[in-house]
């Protein structure tokens, strides 16, 4: 009976994992550390979203309380656009307006009133209980519906009432003002407009710069979540097959050619210990469908392992490259080049002749944890890694 699929997935990492001079203990507890570690990182991005939230709840009212003041100067200031002021005729007129929007008003206080009661009887999680009482997916919709449609009827008649109540007050300041006095009061208001435009232009500028930085932590914490994932599998892949492997080391062939032409597929890998995350090609992200393409290989890998060189060569490049981290390029024969990125630290220097096996440097951590990116080309053309090394 052939091997299952999990245990030769097993039996494939555990072939790459096992490392020169790294037990099956440190690897694990190397894993479980990055585990914390990733787990902490989204621990304060979510921290850091919430209060992004709370902050941004605060603007929202804000802009709500300017928006109003705004739509209510715009309604009072209308009626004065042609610079026409009350007569003593139409003070009698203007008197009844002002009774009229009296009763408006105190409508729109009673309405509210009692819905704002009726939520208090129901308490506080009554909206949430309403929804989770459904009894069918579609009368979840309907009640969820029915709900943002009631939140949005009480802003806008919350915002209406602001507005009538701020032209009540002002027609009533307007009849015991002169004509001149009139002048020089809608100049104010039109003054008074202009500091509220632009105290919501720049609301709305905070708000937008919050959603934004939401967004962005919300992308780290799907990125953390991902990445916390793939590090509890490979735990958990590990420890389940432990006891159906012993520990030995990668055995590192020894060759002279540096023409990787001659040693394609018999090439020793650039670490002893590391599972490929990242293959070579295109790469499609699965939440934003964009297409990125890989160069090399990405190899999930203990922090500070060693890194050899494949062949010999001659260190041609050597330095930081952002979201690589430090990187080396060691020219070979026949137009080949190796790349090795995301190294913590380097321990040669741009024109070292290099040895095959020879250490170069020690790996690090990136944004995507603990790896280690290998590269080969020809010339200007990449070449799949996986076809050229020996695992």
């Amino acid at each position: 009976m052939g091997l299952s699929f999990n245990f030769k997935y097993c039996l494939f990492l555990l072939l790459l994992l096992l490392l020169t001079g790294a037990t099956y203990e440190e690897v694990i507890q190397d894993k479980k550390k990055q585990a914390e570690y990733i787990e902490k990182d989204i621990i304060e991005s979510k921290t850091g979203i919430s209060k992004i939230t709370s902050k941004t709840a605060i603007i929202n009212q804000q802009i709500d309380s300017v928006e109003s003041a705004i739509s209510g100067l715009n309604s009072f200031l209308k009626n004065y656009e042609n610079e026409s002021f009350m007569t003593p005729d139409q003070v009698a007129r203007e008197t009844n307006m002002i009774i009229f929007l009296a009763e408006e008003v105190e409508r729109i206080q009673n309405s509210f009133r009692q819905k704002v009661v009726s939520l208090y009887k129901h308490g506080e999680n009554y909206e949430l209980e309403l929804l989770l009482s459904s009894k069918t997916p579609n009368e979840y919709l309907r009640r969820n519906q029915y709900l943002q449609k009631f939140s949005q009827n009480r802003k806008k008649e919350l915002r209406e009432l602001r507005a009538k109540k701020f032209i009540l007050e002002e027609k009533k300041k307007m009849l015991t003002l002169s004509t001149s006095s009139q002048r020089f009061y809608i100049e104010a208001k039109r003054n008074e407009k202009a500091i509220l435009d632009a105290r919501l232009k720049e609301l709305k500028s905070l708000k937008s710069n919050s959603e934004s930085e939401s967004t962005l932590l919300a992308g780290k914490v799907t990125r953390y979540e991902t990445q916390l994932n793939n590090v509890k599998n490979f735990i958990n892949n590990f420890e389940a097959n432990r006891d159906n492997f012993n520990e030995s080391k990668y055995n590192r062939l020894s060759y002279e050619s540096a023409d990787l032409t001659q040693i394609k597929g018999n090439i020793n890998l650039p670490v002893d210990l590391g599972l490929i995350t990242t293959n070579f090609g295109n790469i499609s992200d699965n939440k934003t469908l964009a297409i990125s393409i890989n160069n090399g290989v990405d190899f999930s890998i203990a922090r500070s392992s060693k890194v050899y060189a494949v062949a010999n060569g001659t260190v041609s490049i050597l330095g930081d490259i952002p979201f690589y981290g430090k990187v080396v390029i060691i020219t070979h024969e026949n137009g080949f080049r190796s790349v090795y990125a995301s190294l913590g630290e380097t321990n040669v220097k741009s024109g070292d002749v290099i040895r095959l096996n020879q250490v170069i440097g020690k790996t690090g951590e990136t944004l995507e944890g603990q790896t280690m990116h290998f590269e080969l080309w020809q010339n200007s053309t990449p070449l799949n890694p996986r076809e050229w090394l020996r695992f």
